[in-house]
């Protein structure tokens, strides 16, 4: 097993070593970047810092090793207002199946398997259309990025779970379109998954990928990013997480998140969280901190974030996760 380990590790590594080379001189030159946006207000609010936490639907972005660590089927749901008039959604639908028989079930209720459908789309209309050197617009047009993507997963012990995506990309300008095809990889271990202080160790590799464009002549290479994450629960009503990351496009970073949850009544709780990240430092102002909360009842949870992005504004984030 520790050899299995070990292979999942070292192949995620090589394969993001040559994807996700770059420095911060090679800013802006990644195709697609509404890729980096994430989904799901409650990983926002802890600053995108989920790839060793990673335990609901929205797994499906940020590692989805986690899927198969599931108990239920999940519907989420994420609305992003951000500036400029542009908004950012993300739809995901998880279905675990395929329980442990015998003593491996008893000792855990986690899944072997698990599928998730997601679809991510960042969308801007009524953008003025100038044809010369004038203030005059002629006309609107529209614009608009997508992702529909497809997750497995799968949990061979208690211990370990693997994950991948295939996604399909587009990007549209106007009559211009371009598509790319692209992929994710994950992996998940629990070090101590049967103690009541858990702590996991992960690493994720986002958007392996062919190049996108509007024309053949001119493509961009994905924003492929590699990330190794943990994160510790000393205690049930307290998680915190960590993650370093690198994009191909960006220098290295670091982020931290915290989440605190405490019980209202029967059947419901509340939760507040934070983070910290440093990919967003050069923007200034309060860029990189982020803060949110969210409600949870027996079946559904509602979850927001503040996510300032310094001189260019503030985005919030809602999200909406169904469990049945």
């Amino acid at each position: 097993m520790r050899k299995l380990i070990a292979s999942a590790f070292i192949a995620l590594l090589l394969l993001a070593g040559r994807a996700s080379a770059g420095t911060a001189s090679a800013a802006g030159t990644s195709g697609a970047p509404f890729l980096k946006l994430g989904a799901g207000a409650r990983a926002a609010a802890m600053a995108d810092t989920f790839t060793a936490v990673a335990d609901d639907a929205f797994a499906a972005y940020y590692n989805p090793a986690g899927l198969a660590r599931q108990e239920k089927k999940q519907f989420g749901g994420s609305h992003s207002a951000l500036f400029q008039g542009v908004s950012y959604q993300s739809l995901v639908f998880a279905v675990p199946f395929g329980k442990a028989e015998g003593r491996e079930r008893i000792e855990t209720e986690s899944n072997r398997h698990a599928l998730a459908l997601s679809i991510y789309y960042l969308g801007v209309g009524e953008v003025e259309r100038r044809t010369g050197d004038s203030t005059l617009p002629v006309g609107t047009f529209d614009a608009a990025d997508s992702a529909y993507a497809l997750s497995y997963s799968h949990a061979p012990n208690d211990r370990l779970s693997l994950g991948v995506t295939g996604k399909y990309i587009t990007q549209t300008i106007d009559t211009y379109r371009g598509s790319a095809m692209a992929a994710d990889l994950g992996v998940m271990y629990r070090a101590n998954p049967h103690n009541e202080k858990p702590l996991n160790i992960a690493l994720a590799v986002r958007h392996i990928g062919k190049r996108i464009g509007f024309t053949a002549a001119q493509t961009d290479p994905l924003p492929t990013t590699l990330i190794a994450g943990a994160s510790y629960a000393p205690s049930k009503a307290f998680t915190v997480a960590a993650d370093l990351g690198k994009a191909r496009d960006a220098s290295a970073y670091g982020s931290l998140g915290l989440e605190g949850r405490k019980s209202l009544s029967e059947g419901v709780g509340g939760a507040f969280r934070f983070g910290y990240t440093s990919a967003r430092r050069d923007n200034g102002g309060l860029a990189g901190v982020t803060a949110g909360g969210g409600l949870q009842f027996q079946k559904a949870a509602f979850d927001f974030a503040w996510i300032p992005f310094g001189t260019l504004g503030d985005a919030f984030r809602f999200s909406l996760l169904v469990k049945f």
